[in-house]
């Protein structure tokens, strides 16, 4: 009989206990859940990442059909003639055009 008793105690008790257990991991899978509040890192610079990042100028040229006065001489009527150039930056960052040719 007492047997029988205790596992009634344990029988009704155990629904309640598992509520406690599932109470207890709904509020821990709540925490994972929830959005964590993105944390800034100071830094001492102005630069701002992909925009401001710091790049080397390269030779890329590319051609270009542009007036070209002093290579190529003018027509009649006093307009320039055109030229192909081959334009790109140097290492300084400066546009640099290396004439090619007169365009007729």
């Amino acid at each position: 009989m007492r047997k029988l008793l205790v596992a009634a105690a344990v029988a009704a008790l155990l629904p309640m206990a598992s509520g406690i257990w599932a109470a207890e991991d709904d509020v821990e899978l709540e925490k994972l859940r929830a959005p964590k509040p993105a944390q800034s890192v100071r830094q001492e610079s102005l630069e701002l990442p992909g925009l401001t990042a710091c790049h080397q100028c390269e030779w890329r040229p590319k051609l270009n059909n542009m007036a070209a006065a002093v290579q190529c001489g003018t027509m009649p009527d006093g307009i320039a003639r055109s030229g192909r150039f081959e334009c790109g930056f140097s290492p300084e960052c400066e546009r640099v055009c290396n004439f090619i040719e007169c365009i007729e």
